[in-house]
């Protein structure tokens, strides 16, 4: 039988719009018409200037910007935060302000908040048309078609959630990892979790060797809601093995992104302090840097173990928009929330700027352009700091961040 969200073939959305370098190109032949029709002696005169020209639209041709996308995931409401609606307004006119004209919009899941209905159980369609008539209000050339909804695991499976695997874009790809069917959540409390993380990376290589094959150039998106990295989420302190087997997904995408230009963006940790070491708001990692995964045995619920991985690719959560504390909804709603101050705990979101030979990514908070990573911390609700070493917490990174494309 068919899995929620599961595609039996690879889904491809094609967008065709004609761009500054389509134009340029156009417009070039145009010129070459004439100067043939002028007969040979006035095209031998102007040969070097055509070629000086020639080469200067082809310089400013490879630093032509493609595509801008603008990235944010759990947008949710929570006591004590403005409602995610005023924050999704304030972050698109943030980035607007600072001359980013958005093309297209993907929201890495969760668009609803309950504390006991938080396994695929709550309708997103009303958060996910509220997104709609936001960016349409804020951003009139985002059409409906270039925005992508990943589902989370409050999220019960609807037609407005984007279908899961590859996307095609004319200058990107998007994978969506949707939680329930293709790497859930409580993985080590959910009967067939393994199975399905195994089938989904399974899918994964054979669809990434497909385009390296055909020597693919164009980026890979990678958009999904539970993270790769390993915390205390994943472990005693948490009780669910909530991302045990992300070294399977880990291992598909890695080798590949040897070949292949791939950002990874997450959600889901913006409560409860379990990212702090990382930098809790603001998590940012680029190949070369070194990414903790849990370590698991078949029978393992949960694992305090991990392994240190060199990353192959781009690894950053995409922003919240509802709210990120360092303790639990209770204590918060019991104003202890100032007791719990670790680490960065400001609302953000991501936007990707694809160039012909880079990738630009820019974190904004409503002020502005924001830091890429804030500088790790220990867990102040569940400490971890016997478990993770301070040699593992992160540093500032600062915006923006550019990615030369292979």
């Amino acid at each position: 039988s068919k899995e929620p969200g599961r595609k039996e073939e690879v889904t491809t959305v094609k967008k065709t719009k004609l761009t500054n370098k389509g134009i340029a190109i156009i417009l070039a032949l145009v010129v070459a018409f004439a100067c043939t029709a002028c007969g040979n002696e006035a095209e031998t005169e102007t040969e070097p200037e055509t070629t000086a020209e020639t080469q200067t639209t082809q310089t400013e041709a490879s630093d032509e910007l493609l595509e801008t996308l603008f990235l944010g995931s759990d947008y949710q409401p929570e006591n004590g935060w403005n409602p995610p609606s005023e924050t999704l307004t304030a972050l698109l006119q943030a980035a607007e302000d600072d001359g980013k004209e958005i093309d297209d919009v993907i929201i890495c899941g969760d668009y609803s908040n309950d504390r006991v209905l938080h396994d695929y159980q709550i309708s997103p369609d009303p958060a996910i048309d509220e997104i709609k008539s936001i960016v349409q209000e804020e951003c009139p050339r985002v059409t409906p078609e270039n925005m992508i909804f990943v589902q989370g695991n409050h999220d019960r499976m609807s037609d407005q959630i984007t279908d899961s695997g590859l996307h095609e874009f004319d200058d990107y790809l998007v994978y969506v990892l949707n939680t329930e069917a293709d790497y859930p959540w409580k993985q080590g409390k959910t009967a067939g979790a393994l199975k399905k993380v195994k089938h989904t990376a399974a899918a994964m290589r054979e669809c990434f060797d497909g385009l390296i094959e055909k020597g693919e150039t164009r980026p890979v998106i990678i958009a999904g809601h539970v993270p790769l990295h390993f915390t205390g989420r994943t472990s005693s302190l948490h009780t669910t093995g909530d991302n045990l087997y992300s070294s399977i997904i880990f291992d598909a995408v890695n080798e590949a992104a040897k070949d292949l230009n791939i950002t990874y963006f997450f959600g889901h940790n913006h409560s409860k302090g379990w990212d702090c070491y990382l930098g809790m708001s603001c998590v940012f990692k680029k190949a070369g840097d070194s990414i903790l995964l849990p370590e698991f045995d078949d029978s393992d619920i949960i694992s305090d173990r991990y392994t240190v991985e060199t990353l192959n690719f781009t690894y950053l959560n995409a922003g919240y928009l509802g709210y990120c504390m360092n303790c639990s909804p209770y204590e918060s709603d019991a104003g202890l929330l100032d007791h719990y101050k670790a680490a960065d705990n400001t609302l953000t979101a991501t936007i990707c700027e694809i160039y012909s030979d880079r990738i630009v990514l820019t974190r904004y908070s409503e002020g502005g352009v924001y830091q890429m990573s804030s500088a790790g911390d220990a867990n102040p609700y569940r400490d971890d700091s016997a478990m993770i070493p301070q040699e593992y917490y992160s540093e500032q990174v600062d915006s923006p961040q550019e990615i030369k494309r292979k």
